[in-house]
């Protein structure tokens, strides 16, 4: 036989230059250990995955809410304009919009807004001297001297959990209550 056949015979074979028998296969140790590693992945990345696809629209809704009360209560000070958070209750929409905003841009705030999910609603809007708002779109003022309009924000998710925002005049910080509490 010729060296090239006898060769491509050993590889068929399982064998190796020498001649002796190879065993192909994985021991048992080797297949335990890489199962517990791709078992120990997915006992991590799962969770996250999970998260990710499943996402509480609540918790949507409140980190949109945060960092837009920060970044409109420092923009109102750092611009020296008026800012304003639209609460649009009947189609369950926030927007922003400053002084001296052109039409387009409104309309363009207004179409960029967040639009709360079907399974989330805006009860109403409290402001101070309980004045309360249960349709239409509520103005919530950040001015420009580093304050803005005390309100409150109520919500109610699929589950009738229900939500309080509250804006404080003069915290760059936004109060999240799991309840709905009335603004005193």
């Amino acid at each position: 036989m010729s060296r090239l056949k006898k060769k491509i015979r050993q590889n068929q074979v399982g064998t190796n230059a020498t001649g002796t028998l190879c065993h192909m296969g994985f021991t048992l140790i080797e297949l335990t250990v890489v199962i517990a590693l791709i078992s120990i992945m997915f006992f991590v990345t799962l969770p996250r995955i999970k998260n990710d696809i499943f996402v509480d629209q609540t918790k949507k809704t409140s980190r949109w809410l945060l960092t837009s009360v920060r970044y409109l209560k420092e923009a109102s000070i750092r611009d020296q304009l008026d800012h304003t958070l639209h609460v649009d209750m009947e189609n369950g929409k926030f927007w922003v919009t400053y002084a001296l905003m052109a039409e387009e841009m409104i309309e363009k705030s207004e179409t960029d807004g967040l639009t709360l999910s079907d399974g989330i609603r805006i009860l109403d809007v409290e402001f101070a001297g309980n004045r309360k708002m249960t349709n239409g779109v509520a103005q919530i003022q950040f001015y420009a001297k580093g304050y803005s309009d005390n309100a409150m924000i109520h919500v109610v998710n699929e589950d009738d959990r229900e939500l309080s925002y509250h804006i404080t005049p003069f915290l760059t910080r936004m109060k999240i209550i799991e309840d709905y509490v009335d603004l005193e």
